[in-house]
């Protein structure tokens, strides 16, 4: 994997970065099992992937350590929400992306970090590795597409802010994002770190399945966004967050919302 472009530093710090072994096999093994257990989610992930859990919250579990794990390796950061996804050859997945249509409720969104731990090994093409991109170039055009995202929130909570075209990915640029992707190999357990504001994208798995745990944390001093919240809220994405950050930040704009 190439090393990390020194601009990214000043951006978003620990994109890029690869953990080994960031859950031992007894954790992992507990992990699956739970999520294993669970019923798929409701959402519109489910219609995407072969199971989709939002939000089961797993990392709260005392018995899986996720949270002293966490912090030990990134103690300036905190889980805010996690994720599980099943991904088989018959799922397509996210091409090219960033995530801030259901989580763009922080000020700063680049902030936001994601650790992505597969619970399978995903080492060669066709486990469904997870890419992302590092280029400058590539980078700045994420950030237009989640000030384009953002904007759009503010919409839902005030009509009155006028409508801006809709951010599409060029058929050249997404031949560029493919051209200079990042794709590592990890072990089970293994964690790639990145910027949620930044492309990334899901490779295809060619047999059996791929399982991913996935974490969000921000910065211990993040400030979230009382419209964007209202519009995360009013989208009905991410429930669960947006209800507890709305109640611990702005308890006054859950009795205005219907």
């Amino acid at each position: 994997m190439p090393a990390r472009p020194d601009f990214l530093k000043n951006i978003s710090p620990h994109h890029g970065e690869i953990i080994r072994g960031l859950l031992s096999e007894e954790t992992r093994q507990k992990l699956v099992a739970k999520l294993d257990a669970m019923p798929n989610g409701e959402t519109w992930y489910a219609d995407i992937y072969n199971k989709a859990i939002y939000g089961p919250m797993v990392f709260r579990d005392e018995e899986l350590n996720i949270v002293e794990t966490i912090e030990e390796l990134l103690p300036d950061y905190r889980i805010l929400a996690d994720l599980y996804l099943e991904k088989t050859p018959s799922d397509q997945g996210f091409p090219f992306h960033t995530d801030f249509d259901s989580i763009g409720f922080m000020e700063h969104p680049e902030d936001m970090l994601t650790v992505w731990i597969p619970l399978t090994p995903v080492q060669e093409e066709g486990s469904g590795q997870l890419s992302i991109v590092m280029e400058e170039g590539a980078v700045r055009l994420s950030l237009i597409r989640e000030a384009n995202q953002l904007h759009s929130l503010v919409r839902i909570v005030d009509p009155s802010v006028p409508e801006h075209v809709p951010f599409q990915i060029t058929p050249q640029e997404y031949d560029y994002l493919e051209r200079i992707k990042v794709t590592p190999s990890l072990d089970a357990g293994d964690a790639l770190l990145f910027c949620n504001a930044f492309f990334h994208k899901s490779e295809n798995v060619h047999q059996g399945k791929r399982t991913a745990y996935i974490l969000r944390l921000v910065p211990k001093d993040a400030k979230f966004s009382r419209t964007r919240l209202l519009g995360l809220k009013m989208l009905g994405q991410n429930l669960a967050v947006v209800n507890e950050l709305l109640e611990q930040h702005y308890p006054d704009a859950l009795e205005t919302v219907e």
